[in-house]
């Protein structure tokens, strides 16, 4: 794997005739999908589609790039960033599940307690209680046609306090494997994690993102609904017993950028 630097070279050496023959090479809508929602007549859409996409052929075969999982050695690493006011901390760890997994209802949702949102436990805990970060999050995916996901937290704050917030990071992870989510912080989370997908389906761009997704992979909405009863029927107890199993803080690496020299702050 390339390195920044090696990365930073590679793309001056890009120049406009590459640009021009990746284009020329790659780009055709032969394994598109178009996904269009409001008011419209469906035939007449067939037709411009057909009429400015038809010809559009792709001039090298798809192959979708599947990702394989591999155990990684975790590492914990500060990047200097000279001159820069705010400092980024990032958490990640690379998990063996796909969509199909029967683990992944129940960590989508349990990401949504963890860094979801503004009453999720590490945005409470490091940016309420303890006023450490200006923003924190956690995300994960999984993927729709391999087994490789990701666990991934990020906050961003002052240079100074970028150890405290790894700490205050690794002390709440380890009580929430530890101890695990009460019953009414689930049922709290699982309202506005399905009342947030509702609302999400009743805005025409994110529909038709779905829409498009489920097209590409033979999907329909009746997975979407069989996701949320899934969710719906959720007991802390499942929560508790997939983060334990499939979360292992030993193996999180840490990546902290910012400019620490200037803040008088090492490893």
């Amino acid at each position: 794997m390339a390195t920044l630097d090696e990365d930073i070279e590679n793309h001056k050496k890009v120049t406009l005739a590459d640009a021009k023959k990746f284009y020329a090479d790659f780009y055709g809508a032969s394994n598109a999908e178009l996904a269009v929602v409001g008011d419209f007549d469906a035939a007449e859409l067939q037709k411009l589609a057909e009429e400015l996409f038809g010809g559009w052929k792709s001039p090298s075969p798809y192959t979708q790039v599947k990702r394989t999982w591999k155990k990684l050695d975790a590492v914990n690493r500060m990047i200097e960033t000279p001159d820069k006011a705010n400092a980024f901390f990032g958490a990640t760890t690379a998990l063996e599940i796909g969509e199909a997994d029967p683990d992944y209802p129940t960590l989508l949702f349990a990401n949504t307690m963890i860094g979801g949102g503004a009453q999720a436990r590490l945005y409470r805990r490091i940016r309420d209680k303890d006023g450490l970060s200006y923003a924190v999050q956690s995300i994960f995916f999984a993927g729709a046609a391999d087994r490789f996901g990701q666990f991934i937290a990020l906050a961003i704050c002052n240079p100074q306090n970028i150890l405290k917030v790894e700490n205050a990071f690794k002390e709440e992870m380890t009580k929430m494997i530890e101890e695990g989510f009460s019953a009414e912080e689930v049922e709290t989370a699982k309202k506005a994690f399905l009342q947030e997908r509702q609302v999400n389906r009743s805005q025409d761009r994110s529909l038709a993102q779905q829409l498009a997704r489920n097209a590409q992979y033979g999907w329909t909405m009746a997975r979407d609904a069989g996701l949320e009863r899934k969710i719906a029927a959720l007991t802390p107890a499942d929560l508790n017993a997939a983060v334990k199993r499939r979360i292992n803080l030993a193996s999180i690496s840490y990546f902290k950028g910012g400019d620490f020299k200037k803040a008088g702050i090492t490893q």
